[in-house]
């Protein structure tokens, strides 16, 4: 799980800016937004890094524990998959 790797959906735009993210499906219609720290997840998504090193950069910029950085990236990424935003390939 931790060596997940996240893909964006085809046809999936994002907009970030300071106030956070919107991402739109082309496809289905569909509009997400977020806030600064998910925007910030996203970024790492697009930069294809795996699940435990987003959680692991997220706790040194945010200073916060890893344990919680590892479950709101989980339940971000998860929120994702749900909407068809992103999809999920396990890692090894």
């Amino acid at each position: 799980m931790d060596n997940d790797r996240i893909h964006v959906a085809a046809g999936v735009r994002a907009s970030i800016s300071n106030d956070g993210l919107v991402l739109l499906d082309l496809h289905g219609g569909l509009v997400f937004a977020s806030n600064a720290v998910g925007a910030r997840i996203w970024q790492l998504i697009e930069e294809r890094c795996p699940r435990a090193e987003i959680a692991h950069r997220l706790a040194d910029e945010y200073q916060i524990a890893a344990e919680r950085a590892h479950g709101d990236v989980a339940h971000f990424v998860e929120a994702l998959a749900a909407r068809g935003l992103v999809a999920v390939e396990a890692g090894c």
